[in-house]
């Protein structure tokens, strides 16, 4: 079930839309800056390699889409299918300088919108308790915490929200 708590930030400049190869480095570098942030090395070549692609995917299994002001983007968000009527949400980050408005909540809410639409029964991720907000963010949205991930993989917690119930205030 989807809850979609207000959001009273005004965002009418900021475009949700699939993600070109041109919106690549942009989110590679705020993704990065976050995870450094973090006091995490980025792994191009392992956990982070999604992000050094970012923007290439085409239609199918892997779904990718920037928030965007003035045409830049500012936050991402990518979907894959698994192929089993699940789908894995990931590399939801909004750039530092734009964090606090709202945005990461509509590419959130984006993203669980676009599930629903592709029938997807469930969606799943896995994060960090290191990334509070976000961890509050997906707590407050209705997801479910699911079982935590083993020591020294990276992300230590995993999350999971039920597509198949409908969402709050709809049959």
């Amino acid at each position: 079930m989807i809850h979609q708590p207000p959001d009273s930030s005004d965002l009418t400049d900021l475009q949700i839309r699939r993600a070109t190869p041109a919106d690549g480095p942009a989110v590679q570098q705020f993704v990065f800056a976050t995870l450094r942030s973090y006091g995490i090395e980025p792994d191009p070549d392992g956990l982070d390699a999604d992000v050094v692609a970012f923007g290439k995917a085409a239609d199918g299994p892997v779904l990718e889409w920037v928030a965007a002001l003035a045409g830049s983007p500012v936050g991402s968000v990518v979907l894959t299918a698994d192929g089993k009527g699940e789908a894995k949400l990931s590399k939801l980050f909004v750039d530092a300088s734009h964090r606090g408005h709202g945005i990461g909540r509509r590419l959130l809410l984006h993203a669980m919108a676009e599930g629903q639409a592709r029938r997807f029964r469930r969606l799943y991720l896995e994060t960090r308790v290191a990334y509070r907000e976000a961890v509050r963010l997906y707590e407050v949205t209705g997801w479910q915490r699911g079982p935590d991930l083993p020591p020294g993989y990276g992300p230590d917690r995993t999350y999971f929200l039920d597509l198949s119930a409908p969402a709050e205030g709809h049959p």
